[in-house]
């Protein structure tokens, strides 16, 4: 079977990312894997799949990638700041609150970890 695959951004370096849909043996991943290429440089962003509390820790969260972003741009900022930046630290920092306040109130409702809305 074939890996579908999107293209969800190309930047003007030519640096792409693409969404994976489906792996080669046919398993969903929507919203799970994607890979990027900058030049000759490849890479695979994996988050998790599944509930923890049914498959355990083996994918990246929303959460970790913020904080990458986050302390990424704060330290472009430092060296080369502008409006722009700040304003971007500033709406990943909210955005990461966000995430971690759906996390809290999922912990107490009891379901945190498990395929539930």
């Amino acid at each position: 079977m074939k890996e579908l695959n999107m293209r969800i951004h190309t930047d003007h370096n030519g640096v792409y990312v693409n969404a994976i849909s489906k792996t080669s043996d046919g398993k969903d991943v929507e919203g799970h894997l994607y890979f990027t290429q900058a030049g000759t440089n490849a890479s695979k962003i994996e988050f998790q799949l599944g509930a923890v509390g049914e498959n355990g820790v083996n994918g990246l969260t929303n959460e970790a990638l913020l904080a990458v972003l986050i302390h990424r741009t704060k330290y472009l900022d430092n060296r080369f700041g502008c409006d722009e930046n700040k304003r971007a630290i500033r709406h990943m920092e909210e955005a990461l609150v966000n995430l971690e306040v759906r996390t809290a109130r999922r912990m107490v409702r009891g379901v945190e970890g498990k395929e539930v809305a």
